[in-house]
């Protein structure tokens, strides 16, 4: 019993509590009331206003700047283009009157190098006559010797199959392959070593106005030279030599003793179709030496003359050079007239 009073009265008591917090605790209300709003200052909001137009102002003025610095970019490059276009402009006509003045200049010197030309190749007309005329009259004057001289008998008329002549040609050697002998009903001249000349003298010879031929023909040896000596002095140091080689080319040469040395210079040098070129190919030189004047013929065709006083008299004789290879030729029919004195 007594804890069924004493529940009862605890539920009381609970009861009691909860009606007095009603009592306490106003309800909510719906929709809940709006908040009152607080209400800004008059210096703060003319604060405000003033803020923004500052910043209104501050971006007014950049964007003022920028336009003004970009025009003024914009007219300095419109500026430079102009100056450039000028200076341009102005490069242009300066190259265009140089260019006008180059022509000029040049049709002025293509004027005066024709004028030029055109006197050059009148002189050089006048002078290729001049010379024409000359080589005619002293091809003539040579033909008229050589029939003159040639018309009486030969001093000297050798086949040169051996050396049973009054002559006495050199023969013999010192070494292989060059030399001078008399072989297969010919005299023969040879040289091995490259660079050099093999003289075969006629030692018993004697003659100073002359004319000397014989039948040279070259056998073997690449760029290769044989031919004539004449005017050979005591020494065999001293000589002229008219030579023909296996291409077609001649020349005349003077060897001379000089400081104890033989040494060679070159007179009158060519090439001409009327010599037989290559090996085994005959041909006949002849030479008229006539004082200082000194002509060269080959296949009775005239090639040329020369001044030259350096040898008066002397022995006749033939050599080769060997240019390239081991040389060999072979001389016939050596004839020599000597100039009578009428």
């Amino acid at each position: 019993m007594l804890n069924t009073e004493s529940q009862q009265t605890l539920l009381q008591v609970d009861t009691a509590t909860d009606k007095q917090d009603q009592i306490k605790s106003p309800r909510p209300t719906w929709p809940p009331p709006a908040r009152p709003r607080k209400r800004r200052s008059m210096p703060k909001l003319i604060s405000s206003l003033v803020a923004i137009i500052l910043c209104v102002f501050l971006v007014l003025s950049a964007l003022v700047l920028l336009l003004f610095d970009t025009t003024t970019h914009y007219r300095a490059s419109l500026k430079h283009l102009a100056t450039v276009e000028v200076q341009q402009t102005r490069s242009v006509q300066t190259t265009a009157q140089a260019k006008v003045r180059g022509t000029a200049q040049y049709f002025q010197n293509a004027q005066a190098q024709i004028e030029a030309t055109a006197t050059a190749q009148g002189n050089q007309a006048a002078v290729a006559t001049q010379i024409a005329t000359d080589a005619t009259a002293t091809a003539t004057a040579s033909e008229n010797l050589y029939q003159t001289w040639t018309t009486s008998k030969a001093a000297i008329d050798d086949t040169m199959a051996d050396n049973s002549g009054t002559s006495k040609w050199d023969s013999g050697s010192r070494d292989a392959n060059t030399g001078c002998a008399f072989t297969g009903n010919a005299y023969h001249a040879s040289e091995a070593q490259i660079a050099y000349l093999q003289p075969c003298i006629g030692q018993a010879t004697n003659v100073s106005e002359l004319a000397y031929q014989a039948d040279v023909t070259i056998l073997k040896g690449n760029q290769g030279q044989a031919g004539l000596l004449f005017r050979v002095d005591s020494t065999n140091s001293a000589y002229y030599f008219f030579h023909v080689g296996s291409d077609g080319t001649y020349a005349l040469d003077l060897y001379n003793l000089y400081n104890g040395a033989t040494t060679g210079s070159t007179l009158l040098r060519g090439s001409s179709p009327t010599i037989n070129s290559g090996f085994n190919q005959m041909n006949q030189l002849m030479v008229l030496a006539d004082q200082d004047h000194l002509t060269i013929l080959a296949n009775d065709h005239y090639l040329g003359t020369v001044v030259d006083n350096s040898l008066h008299s002397g022995k006749i004789g033939v050599a080769v050079i060997d240019n390239g290879t081991p040389v060999d030729a072979a001389f016939t029919n050596v004839k020599v007239w000597k100039y009578e004195q009428k």
